[in-house]
């Protein structure tokens, strides 16, 4: 999709002139919109339609799906819903996009989404009978404050059942209504169908729709969606460099910048001419840098660029790749929120890497969406994080710092550590900013140890070989860290390779209670700790802590951090007073 992204950027940033009577696309956050509305054409009058690249939707002319490699659906076929995911509805996270009025459905090759059955005590002997149906999911996006009414009346379907969430976000769905069977009066519906009415909607919430069947039935059907209001005054959104015309409240559900009531998208508001590609959590998409780093919270990569070969995923060319593993998180003894990585650079076995780079080809970033920790007692290079100053300097041991193979001025894991730099300034990286480099490098030389390959663990617990190049840490949580540069090495037959990669490094709850520099699902998922009882956390760190939530054997500052975060969507008062009761229980 992000070649899909760069193809279409180049071809046509002509903005999408579009008119709503309906809801409209929701897309997942760093995402450009998938064709929200398809009524309108291209500014120039040339006929549009759905075109399909690595399973995902965009809305462009058949020329232009053509020359990259689409596959055409036709012209005016929307992109609503992503007709070209093939699992499209079948599960919450892949929800189809569901329009005012008729939404064909089909549960014939279904399967559970595994997202637990229904609470049927909402409708209670309308036969939900849900059974671990197969199902599939809708969301609808309320275009103003009233009610919706929603059927399953289809007199060539079959027995459904029907459930209603509300929610952002799957993990946060709550239900608020189900149905089974209701009484059709006038036999124009199936035997057997599903009707909720006067359901109260928000302006700009979104609404889930569950369909399956009475004791897992499937067949084909529809969801026929009537909203009961008025609809919210729309205007122009911009959303990267596509406008669109949304309410300000769905503008707002996909960090979009709205124009303000009544205005239009004429005269492509939103195509600004510096754009470039923007890098968040491995997805590449092309944008303005304000609308990347504000909207998106991505990493702008400079004017000009864009997404060939997706910049951002960590894949790198015919030799190279950069992965992390998570050392750890809330490392600091200030008890500040941040996440420690180490960064290798993914190389054959029996393969050595002597340089990363950055030259007027390729830029050379070390990059944070907040910024690096940095130690007075450190430097910008391993060569000068002296390990024999952790007992005076407790941070100096997650200090930011650059490498090739050795984690300190040590040499570990090697006897000593040779590396060596030119051409780069240290002054912004050493201050928590970034590293950039357009000529220079860190290196060490081929006859040296440190350079060889050798196995690694990465944060999704598969083995690797590669090399170090970097440890990082980056304050908060949510920080996205890139991580892009020219590498050099020689393979097993010591002849000389040169390769680019690149990856956005992002922490995703993984947890280390052990503190073995390991996850812990990944200590269990190769048997090096025991799981008794499938909580996801390493017996050897269980302990008899109620409110021990990140299972390293306390009840201290980061469970109160953690229920303070959930509060008050998973966790209440009841709850923080529970925690303040056992605190300090070990």
């Amino acid at each position: 999709m992000d070649v899909l992204r760069s193809a279409i950027a180049t071809l046509c940033c002509a903005a999408i002139a579009t008119t709503v009577g309906s809801a409209v696309a929701v897309p997942a956050a760093g995402h450009l919109p998938i064709d929200a509305i398809h009524i309108g054409q291209v500014l120039g009058g040339t006929p549009q339609g759905a075109c399909c690249f690595a399973g995902e939707c965009t809305y462009v002319t058949a020329q232009e799906c053509n020359a990259i490699g689409g596959t055409y659906l036709g012209d005016d076929v929307s992109c609503l819903g992503n007709p070209c995911d093939t699992n499209n509805g079948g599960t919450c996270a892949a929800a189809s996009i569901a329009e005012t009025g008729a939404n064909p459905f089909d549960t014939s090759t279904s399967t559970d989404s595994g997202f637990g059955d229904p609470d049927e005590s909402l409708c209670p002997n309308t036969y939900l009978d849900w059974d671990a149906s197969p199902d599939f999911w809708f969301k609808w996006t309320a275009p103003g404050t009233g009610t919706i009414d929603l059927d399953t009346c289809d007199q060539s379907s079959y027995d459904t059942s029907m459930i209603v969430y509300e929610g952002g976000a799957c993990e946060t769905l709550v239900q608020i209504a189900c149905n089974g069977d209701a009484e059709d009066d006038d036999n124009a519906c199936q035997n057997y169908f599903s009707m909720i009415t006067g359901i109260t909607v928000t302006s700009g919430q979104l609404y889930w729709v569950r369909l399956g069947g009475w004791q897992a039935a499937t067949g084909a059907g529809t969801l026929n969606i009537m909203y009961n209001g008025t609809s919210d005054p729309t205007g122009g959104c911009c959303n990267g460099i596509v406008c669109v015309i949304q309410t300000a409240a769905q503008c707002g559900l996909i960090d979009g910048t709205y124009l303000g009531d009544g205005t239009d998208c004429d005269d492509d508001p939103c195509n600004e001419t510096a754009i470039g590609a923007c890098c968040r959590t491995g997805e590449c998409t092309v944008a303005t840098e304000d609308h990347c780093e504000t909207n998106i919270g991505g990493i702008y990569r400079g004017d000009g660029t864009d997404c060939t070969d997706n910049p951002c995923d960590g894949v790198g060319g015919d030799y190279v790749a950069v992965h992390w593993s998570i050392v750890g998180t809330n490392l600091l003894s200030t008890g500040e929120a941040c996440y420690t990585v180490d960064v290798f650079a993914e190389l054959p076995e029996d393969w050595r890497l002597d340089a990363v780079a950055g030259n007027s080809l390729q830029q050379k970033t070390v990059a944070s969406t907040t910024s690096f920790f940095q130690s007075a007692f450190g430097g910008p290079t391993s060569v000068e994080v002296n390990p024999d100053f952790y007992p005076m300097a407790a941070d100096l041991e997650w200090d930011s710092r650059v490498t090739i193979g050795c984690l300190d001025a040590s040499g570990n894991p090697f006897g000593e550590n040779a590396l060596n730099t030119i051409g780069i300034n240290w002054t912004d990286f050493e201050s928590g900013g970034d590293l950039s480099v357009g000529n220079g490098t860190w290196f060490c030389l081929p006859i040296d140890e440190q350079g060889g390959s050798r196995p690694f663990t990465d944060s999704d617990c598969a083995e690797r070989n590669g090399v170090l190049i970097a440890r990082l840490t980056t304050m908060d949580l949510e920080s996205e860290i890139l991580f892009e540069a020219l590498f050099q090495g020689r393979d097993e037959n010591n002849v000389n390779w040169q390769d680019t990669a690149s990856s956005m490094i992002a922490y995703q709850g993984e947890l280390d209670c052990n503190t073995n520099r390991v996850p812990d699902a990944c200590d269990i998922a190769s048997g090096n700790s025991d799981d008794d009882n499938g909580n996801g956390i390493p017996d050897e760190c269980e302990s008899g802590c109620a409110w021990d939530l990140n299972g390293d054997g306390l009840t201290n500052i980061d469970d109160l951090l953690a229920v303070i975060a959930g509060f008050p969507d998973t966790y209440g008062v009841d709850d923080l007073l529970a925690l303040l009761a056992e605190f300090g229980c070990q």
